[in-house]
């Protein structure tokens, strides 16, 4: 998600959209998950590297692509 690198109160638009969907459907999906992580719906740039990085990817690059809601990654093994 394009959301800020880092949480500041009360957070924009966005940011209050997608803490809506995490609160009330990925959040508790994925903690019903065995074995989740129970991430919800905000991955900052900071999370992204860090699952990534445990799951033994090398480099991570932020694409430059343009888009109100999406982030876009691209991971080498």
């Amino acid at each position: 998600m394009n959301a800020a690198h880092r949480f500041t109160a009360p957070g924009d638009d966005l940011e209050r959209l997608l803490y809506g969907f995490s609160l009330l459907i990925c959040l508790p999906d994925s903690m019903s998950t065995s074995g989740s992580a129970a991430t919800g719906t905000v991955l900052r740039p900071d999370t992204v590297r860090d699952y990534a990085a445990r799951a033994g990817y090398t480099r991570i690059d932020t694409l430059p692509i343009e888009h109100d809601i999406w982030r876009f990654y691209h991971l080498h093994p």
